[in-house]
């Protein structure tokens, strides 16, 4: 197969996001794993008791990747520091640097940048006390409960988008300068973020459009809750946000019959959707959970989110020389509800060989990279690049898949393509995909010849 125009990676569902809650048991294949050491202060040199500490984004330290930075399996991970401000993170990938987001509560959040965990050394942190922000109206309060109704301590409230305008609904997702882009929760639930810039233009909103954020999307995450998402309004009230429990989805990995141990199983909704106009939420823009299997090769994910159809499915990663499973549908009804899987079944899978050239002729530089996704599940693989490009995936499912190198200063040429799929009637569907981005592509044999053609950057635009 030869392909030489648009590839491009999967596209994150959040500008800016934290992988939920549910934190992967470690597995087989994480053995050289590090342990990260650190401790939070203010600025007079006190520690900072009951501050969370969460692995927000991540990068590769050699070479170059243009992977979302906040998709790698160690973002979301989080901790809270004990009563001399430690904080310890386990598992983590020793091929990637960290940035870490400290929040606590009557502080202002900071990041800590180009963490590596390799250095061995603890890590320093600082929070600055909040300054108080009269004006009500930049201001979003709320309380976290439970079903009962019960305050919820340390959740997790984090920026997902902001709204500007009611009337054109007029919003920006991501991160905004001069607004919190996180909260955690008190004794009492409560939790304020506060947009603290003067008013100014934000880029991508028409000129007549307010400057200040009337209504924020937020994401709330806490332990043994299902994530949630919640819309809050600016102003004095103090909006009341209800999470639950969640269900549980539970299985057995098994290949030829046995357990397999060890291995890890993601679940990601089935549509996964975005967001749209208002902060409208399409779809259930879910991230991923992961789960390790236990020595019977069962496995239990726990406080997923009812009622949404989901994939379940053998991460790429973890499998690719066992084979794989494909991703298998199922549901979650309602809290607290159970929905048994039963046995998640390894099979024989498939290859895609290929290779990486630049047009110019020149070798692959050291540490440059190329990963192949799933069009179903959220699930990918990576791989380095020798300096002649040349690459093997394995275990890999009868599906869809897309392929993206990171050559850096290079890219695919960027030129529209179409394509053209016979539906079950028999009519043709053409779909015409934008200048860089490439239509997925179907495995259902083992590929050889795989080609991806990268121009220098320069040239790729003319």
């Amino acid at each position: 197969m030869r392909i030489s125009h648009g590839l491009k990676k999967r596209t994150c569902i959040f500008l800016m996001t934290a992988t939920y809650l549910f934190i992967p048991s470690a597995v087989a294949f994480a053995d050289d794993r590090l342990t990260l050491i650190g401790r939070v202060s203010d600025s007079a040199g006190k520690p900072v008791e009951h501050a969370t500490v969460m692995v927000y984004h991540a990068g590769v330290k050699k070479g170059y990747s243009t992977y979302c930075p906040s998709c790698y399996v160690d973002c979301g991970k989080r901790t809270i520091t004990d009563n001399q401000g430690m904080f310890t993170f386990k598992d983590l990938s020793p091929d990637l640097w960290f940035q870490l987001l400290v929040a606590g509560e009557g502080y202002e959040p900071a990041f800590v940048n180009k963490v590596d965990p390799s250095s061995g050394a603890p890590i320093t942190a600082t929070l600055v006390h909040r300054k108080s922000v009269n004006d009500s109206e930049r201001v979003f309060r709320g309380r976290v409960v439970d079903s009962h109704g019960s305050a919820v301590r340390d959740a997790v409230v984090q920026l997902v988008g902001a709204l500007f305008d009611t009337k054109t609904g007029a919003s920006r997702y991501g991160s905004l300068p001069g607004l919190d882009p996180i909260a955690i929760s008190n004794k009492g639930g409560t939790f304020e973020i506060a947009y603290s810039q003067s008013a100014e233009k934000i880029q991508g909103l028409p000129p007549a459009v307010a400057r200040v954020p009337v209504r924020i999307l937020v994401s709330i995450e806490a332990r043994r809750m299902a994530p949630s998402f919640a819309v809050i309004s600016a102003g004095p009230e103090r909006h009341t946000l209800t999470i639950t429990e969640g269900a549980t989805v539970r299985g057995r990995l098994v290949q030829d019959g046995k357990p397999v141990s060890d291995a890890e199983v993601g679940l990601i909704a089935r549509n996964r959707g975005g967001f749209g106009k208002n902060l409208e939420l399409v779809g259930q823009p879910y991230d991923e959970l992961r789960i390790g299997t236990q020595q019977d090769g069962t496995f239990a994910v726990t406080n997923v989110p009812a009622p949404v159809d989901w994939y379940i499915y053998g991460k790429m990663e973890s499998l690719a020389t066992r084979g794989a499973t494909g991703a298998v549908e199922c549901a979650t009804k309602k809290d607290q509800g159970i929905v048994d899987v039963g046995d998640l079944q390894i099979k024989p899978a498939h290859r895609l060989r290929g290779r990486v050239v630049l047009s110019d002729g020149k070798p692959i530089p050291d540490g440059m990279r190329v990963t192949i996704t799933s069009e179903r599940a959220w699930d990918d693989q990576t791989a380095m690049l020798p300096p002649d490009g040349r690459f093997e995936f394995l275990g890999l499912a009868v599906a869809n898949y897309s392929v993206f190198a990171s050559v850096k200063g290079y890219t695919v040429a960027k030129t529209p393509i179409s394509v053209e799929r016979k539906r079950a009637d028999g009519s043709v569907e053409t779909t015409t995909y934008a200048p860089g981005v490439a239509p997925p592509f179907s495995v259902d044999h083992d590929i050889e010849e795989f080609l991806i053609t990268l121009h220098p950057e320069n040239e790729a635009s003319q």
